[in-house]
Order: C-alpha cells, then structure tokens, then sequence
C-alpha cells in the first residue's frame, strides 16, 4: 500500500519536478534538494557548469558533444515495455568511460582554462582520496568516479537493481507496474529535453539521475542542509570561544542503533549509548558531543538518529544546546565514523587532537575489529579514522582521516 501511495504521488509530482529541472540553468526556481544532491554526489560536474569556460569547451568538442546528442527519449501513448528499456540509453559503459575520461585528458593538456577546474577539485577536496595523483590523473579518476556512481543511481533507483544494503536502501517503488514504467519514461524524456539547454555530455544521464532521487524521496543526503545554518549553529557559535587544550579529548562522538519499528524514536541502543557517553562528558572530558546517525531503521523511516539523540540530550540530561553537534546523514558505522571527521574539519575541530567514539561494548568492539577495516577499504576505499587505546569496553580513542572529505556517489544517500 505504501508504495502504491508513493508511485501516486511520483505520477502526480512530474510537472513539480519538469518545472524545477527546467528553471535549472537559469536558477529563477531552483529545486534546492536537486541542486544539493549533485553537489555531494557529483561535484565535479557542479565545477564544470559553474565554470563557463570549460562547458564551452566541453559543448563544442566533436567526441563529447556525440554523447551529449545521442539518445533519443520519447514517451509513447502506451507505456514502455520496461523501465530497463527507458534507462539503458542513459547508462554508461565501460567503453564510453573510458572514451571520455581519455578525452577529458587529452583537452586538459597544458590547459589553462582545465588547469582552474583541476585546482577547484583539489581545493574541494571532494576527490581527496585521488589529491596525491597528477592532474590528469585526477581528472580521470573523479570523471570515472561520477560515470559510475551515475550508473548506480539509475540501476537502483531506476531499474530496481538491489543496492549493496537492500534492507534501507532500496528503490520505493514496484519497477514492474505499467504507471512506473510510464512516470520514468516521462522523466527520462524530461531530461533529455533539459539538457539540450547546456549541452553537456553528462547532462541527460545527471538530470535523470537526481529527478529518480529526488521522486523516490531519497533526499537523506540533504535533508537537514545546510546543517551549520540550522541544527548545528548553536555550537558552531560555540566552538570558536573553546580552549581545546583544557580538555582531553576534542569531541564524543555517540553511534546510533536504530529502532526496528515505526513508533519508537530511538531503540534501547540509542538510549544505552546516550548513558554510556554522558558518563564521558560528565567527568568534562571533551566539550562537544556529537551525535550520528540518520533516517535508517525501519525502512523509510520517518525518524532521524541523530535528531531523536539530540533532543533526548537536552530534555533528558539537560545538555546545552551549543555542546551537541548532529550528524544526521549516516547509515552504516563505515559513514559514522567518516561523517564526523567531516563535521570536524568543517567546523574547526581539532582533527589532531583524539576524540572518543561511544557505543555498546558489542558494537564498540566491532568498530575495533578487522572487519570493520575490511567494511571501510571495500566500501569507502580507505580508513575513515585511526583507532587508539580502549579506555572501557564502550569507549575508544581516534583520530580522523583527512581523505574522508572524498565523496562516494556509490551510496547516494550519504555519499
């Protein structure tokens, strides 16, 4: 029933959705979740478009300008036979990847006008894992990188393809019904239509991509944005009057444990952690806590782990507000730990200094174990953090990785 629900409101939502992605280019209406999402996921096409002399470049070269022209998306009077059908033009191959990446190298070659892009991307830092490699290295690696996080979004969110974590992540709706089928043909044809406004080759493929997040209420990436504007604003105010010296430790980051049902706000995990990490905070021994997790368990969840322990924080133990700091994007302990280094940085927090990472005596040890390190090579392609001593069986030492700024459109609803 659920999704029958949503998929009435997707077909119902098209012309919010056409309107916003036509007023795209010239931002008189921008669809601010649209527009959020590509910049954490795809950054390096945001770069591109804002940045007019490299799309002119980029719109009158012979080979790219090829991929930019060379679907042709029509909404029939009958549905499509499938959505496979719709999305396929859309997608990309390893083949294509690689005749673009090269291409991408070839135009930037003692290239001024790719020289800034290059040197935008760094600056960034949303491609840090790839900072240590040559410019045209770089390039081709965050290209790559955003073809095929492209190529996820529209498998899974597109097709129906099941993502790596089925349970939380799946698409909303039943790929195989007819008004399905029909909805994203329109959208894909949507896209289309928008991108003959840039012409850019990675236009259509991006369009549909985010229209698909955007109508399968995947928005979680960006749902709280601009965090140091609202949820966060309080303690960034106060973080630029404390003397981290005085302390310990830098900050106490509290892991989440999601409920398993729709009425509890926070499961007997999240309580517990919260008591464990009080106890840290009571004895002063960082002055920030802060708190991670996101919409995760159940599936679609109407609850945010991280919004649900901060207000438990305040009206429960009475913490000030301008002492907690949300992160309420994570959904695995992988991106726990890699989002508050984030959060760190962002805000001025001492990464050179240790913090503390508080859960459950089972979870804790999981996060100290070789399996986790496994989790994180496989799914991120680093560390996140650098573990330290074991101060109890709840609570370690760590410090953060700087590379864990680099963005993972792999898992576009925390990249």
């Amino acid at each position: 029933m659920m999704k029958k629900l949503l998929l009435f409101s997707l077909v119902f939502g098209l012309s919010i959705i056409s309107t916003a992605q036509t007023k795209q280019q010239d931002q008189k209406y921008p669809n601010k979740t649209l527009k959020g999402l590509q910049d954490k996921n795809f950054y390096l096409f945001s770069a591109i478009m804002d940045d007019q002399k490299v799309s002119q470049l980029l719109r009158e070269d012979k080979i790219l300008k090829d991929f930019a022209l060379g679907r042709q998306t029509t909404v029939q009077d009958v549905p499509p036979k499938s959505v496979a059908e719709v999305v396929a033009p859309f997608l990309w191959s390893e083949q294509k990847i690689q005749t673009v990446g090269k291409r991408l190298v070839e135009m930037s070659k003692d290239n001024g006008t790719f020289s800034n892009l290059i040197q935008k991307l760094r600056k960034s830092h949303s491609y840090a894992h790839f900072e240590d490699y040559p410019d045209d290295e770089l390039l081709y690696k965050a290209w790559e990188l955003c073809a095929k996080g492209l190529d996820t979004v529209l498998e899974v969110y597109g097709t129906g393809k099941k993502p790596f974590y089925k349970n939380i992540d799946s698409i909303s709706f039943d790929v195989n019904s007819k008004q399905y089928a029909y909805a994203v043909a329109i959208l894909g044809q949507q896209a289309e239509q928008d991108a003959r406004e840039t012409n850019l080759f990675f236009q259509p493929s991006l369009n549909l991509s985010l229209s698909l997040l955007y109508a399968n209420h995947k928005d979680e990436a960006v749902r709280y944005d601009p965090l140091d504007k609202k949820e966060n604003a309080k303690a960034i105010q106060a973080i630029k009057t404390i003397d981290f010296g005085a302390y310990d430790y830098a900050s106490i980051v509290v892991l989440g444990g999601g409920p398993e049902n729709y009425r509890d706000k926070l499961s007997i995990a999240g309580k517990i952690n919260l008591q464990l990490a009080i106890k840290e905070y009571r004895e002063n021994k960082a002055p920030l806590i802060m708190v991670s997790g996101g919409h995760v368990h159940p599936y679609m969840t109407p609850y945010c782990e991280a919004v649900e322990m901060k207000r438990e924080l305040m009206e429960e133990y009475s913490v000030p507000e301008e002492h907690i700091i949300i992160e309420p994007y994570a959904r695995h302990t992988t991106t726990n730990m890699r989002n508050a280094t984030r959060l760190m940085i962002e805000y001025s927090i001492p990464l050179d200094k240790k913090s503390l990472v508080v859960t459950n005596p089972a979870h804790s040890a999981y996060v100290e174990g070789d399996y986790f390190k496994e989790r994180c090579e496989k799914e991120l392609g680093y560390q996140p953090v650098e573990l330290h001593s074991r101060l109890s069986p709840s609570t370690l030492e760590f410090t953060g990785n700087k590379v864990s700024t680099h963005q993972n459109p792999y898992q576009p609803l925390d990249p």
